[in-house]
């Protein structure tokens, strides 16, 4: 059953189980919630997580999940932890602006490192990207350790690709 968050009359609630639609749902989701970002999120980003999604395979395997959050029944939010092996990947961490600020996007990225360790994995790692200072204060706040940081040709041109690892 889905698990409350945070404070007030209208608690966020998380669910795991897929449902139709759940994958345009994660990329409808980054659409909005990267969209104060500025122009490098525009559709060729939201392409680019639309191929991340098909790739990872959600239906197949027991081992990789994703979870939303939902405010009054509307998704709000999301992450994933797709399993790579000996390791997870952190992946699709995205709150819309009304959900933020609420313990939500902790919790998200919670329950992805919690089914992690009980896949047995020996570390987590994402990939992200510079300017994005909410997501960067979380994972810093877990423990995530940069291990690269380099410029390279990213969906909307030169940028800097960030790649995080926790160790498990």
């Amino acid at each position: 059953s889905p698990k409350p968050c945070g404070m007030g009359t209208e608690p966020i609630q998380f669910r795991h189980d897929r449902r139709p639609g759940d994958d345009q749902l994660i990329v409808d989701l980054h659409r909005l919630g990267y969209a104060v970002e500025g122009d490098r999120f525009g559709e060729a980003f939201c392409e680019f997580v639309a191929e991340t999604v098909a790739e990872a395979q959600l239906d197949k395997s027991g081992r990789s999940r994703v979870w939303f959050a939902e405010l009054d029944e509307k998704a709000v939010g999301c992450s994933a932890l797709v399993d790579r092996g000996e390791v997870g990947q952190l992946r699709w961490v995205v709150l819309l602006p009304e959900a933020r600020g609420k313990g939500a996007g902790r919790k998200l990225v919670d329950l992805a490192l919690d089914h992690s360790r009980s896949c047995g994995h020996s570390e987590v790692f994402l990939e992200t990207t510079d300017g994005l200072a909410s997501s960067m204060a979380i994972y810093e706040r877990l423990d995530f350790q940069t291990t690269d940081s380099h410029v390279e040709r990213l969906w909307h041109g030169d940028g800097v690709h960030i790649t995080m690892t926790l160790k498990l």
